[in-house]
């Protein structure tokens, strides 16, 4: 039954959002939110830990506060414009995807503190990237 009344609200609701593109020009685009409410919208950095409460965002990495739900609706306007994360793509492929961009983007030097990415379960198999010397540590 909730198959049925899951499968029943969805084309419900993508024909409310079919009518409303056509009568009114409004451009729908799925997008796969996966983790968009853990990852930070400023610095890429995804953890469990970030999302304190249902309103309340904190980035354990940056510190940035945000209202949950805007920070999400960054992460999604981002993921809608850049299109390397698909709508079907899994959940454990988008995480993979998104540390792995936090980690590139930020090379180490301008990243979270060594302890909190060590203690992520979400970095635990990038472990040995985080035990490399860092390009910032070298000298000129």
């Amino acid at each position: 039954m909730n198959r049925l009344l899951s499968i029943f609200g969805k084309r419900i609701v993508r024909e409310k959002l079919k009518s409303l593109q056509e009568l009114y020009g409004i451009e729908v685009v799925e997008v796969n939110a996966a983790y968009s409410s853990q990852e930070c919208s400023s610095c890429g950095y995804v953890d469990k830990q970030n999302r304190k409460s249902t309103p309340e965002f904190e980035c354990q990495a940056c510190g940035r506060r945000a209202n949950a739900q805007v920070n999400a609706a960054q992460n999604l306007l981002r993921r809608r414009s850049v299109g390397e994360i698909k709508v079907r793509t899994p959940k454990k492929q988008v995480l993979k995807m998104l540390v792995e961009r936090h980690l590139e983007r930020t090379k180490g030097c301008h990243s979270a503190p060594l302890e909190v990415l060590k203690g992520n379960p979400y970095y635990r198999d990038f472990l040995d990237w985080l035990s490399r010397p860092l390009e910032c540590d070298k000298p000129l």
